[in-house]
C-alpha cells in the first residue's frame, strides 16, 4: 500500500494510479482542482469516475467530522472521544445519515430527472442544466439534495454556515506545503475551527473547542459546526472535480 501512495508500485494497474493522483491531489492541492483531474480516471473507468468521485467527497465529509470531534472511525470507543457529551449526538447524527443512505450493492434506479427535482426542491429554485455533468450517475445529484436538506436542519444560523463556507474557500490548500507544516489562523475560534478543519482536521484541538464554547456554542452546536466544515470541504472538491457552479450550494447570505 505505501509504494502505490508514493506512486512507486511496479504493478500497480492504470485504475490504482488514477485513483492514487486523484486522492493525492484532491488532498494536498484542492483549490486547483478542476474538471480536467478527473480525466485520468474517466480514461480507465468512464462514468465510473463519477462513482470514485462520490467516495472521495464522502471521505473528506466523514474524515473531517471523524478528525474535528476526535471520534475513531471504527467504532466510536467512548473512551477515546475528546468530549463525551457529543458521543452520543455524533452516534444519533451517523445513524440518521446512514439510515438515509442506499448502501446496498444493488443498481441504483432512480432516474436524473426525479433526483434533479428532489435537489431543486430542497434548493427552492429551478437549475437548467447546472447538474448536467452528473447525468450518468443521478445518485451524485442525490447526495447533493440530501446535504442541502441536512444543512438546512441545521442549528447554525445561515450567515454563519455561510461563513464557513467562505472560510474554508479561502483555506484550501494551494501547494503541498499548505496542507502541511503550521500557518497563522484566524483570530475568530469559528473561522479558526473551520480553517484547521480545512488544512488538518486532525489537529485539531481541546483548547479550540473549549474557545468555541466560550463563543457560545453548546454540544449540538459544535457538532453541526463540524458538519458544516464537512460538509463545504466536500462541496469544495465535487464542484470543482464535476465541473460544476460553484454557488449551486449558496446560502444565499
Amino acid at each position: 500500500m505505501v509504494p502505490l501512495l508514493a506512486g512507486q508500485a511496479a504493478d500497480a494497474t492504470p485504475l490504482e494510479r488514477a485513483l492514487v493522483g486523484l486522492v493525492r491531489h484532491a488532498h494536498e492541492v484542492p483549490a486547483a482542482l478542476a474538471p480536467t483531474d478527473l480525466e485520468p480516471l474517466r480514461a480507465v473507468a468512464g462514468d465510473g469516475a463519477l462513482d470514485y468521485l462520490l467516495v472521495l467527497c464522502a471521505f473528506h465529509f466523514i474524515t473531517r467530522i471523524a478528525d474535528l470531534l476526535a471520534v475513531p472511525p471504527e467504532a466510536l470507543p467512548p473512551a477515546l472521544r475528546r468530549f463525551e457529551p457529543l458521543r452520543r449526538l455524533g452516534v444519533g447524527v451517523a445513524s440518521i445519515l446512514l439510515r438515509r443512505m442506499d448502501l446496498a450493492p444493488r443498481p441504483y434506479t432512480r432516474s436524473f430527472e426525479g433526483a434533479l427535482v428532489q435537489l431543486e426542491t430542497a434548493l427552492g429554485r429551478r437549475l437548467g442544466d447546472a447538474v448536467a455533468p452528473l447525468r450518468p450517475r443521478p445518485k451524485l445529484v442525490e447526495a447533493i439534495a440530501l446535504a442541502v436538506e441536512e444543512r438546512d436542519r441545521s442549528s447554525l444560523d445561515r450567515a454563519m454556515l455561510a461563513g464557513v463556507h467562505r472560510v474554508v474557500e479561502r483555506a484550501l490548500p494551494c501547494s503541498p506545503e499548505e496542507s502541511a507544516g503550521f500557518h497563522a489562523r484566524p483570530s475568530d475560534p469559528i473561522e479558526a475551527f473551520a480553517f484547521v478543519g480545512t488544512r488538518y482536521a486532525y489537529r485539531t484541538t481541546h483548547a479550540q473547542i473549549e474557545a468555541l464554547r466560550r463563543a457560545g456554542l453548546d454540544d449540538l452546536g459544535i457538532l453541526d459546526l463540524a458538519v458544516a466544515v464537512a460538509d463545504a470541504n466536500q462541496w469544495a472538491r465535487l464542484h470543482r472535480l464535476a465541473g460544476l457552479p460553484r454557488d449551486l450550494f449558496s446560502l444565499g447570505t
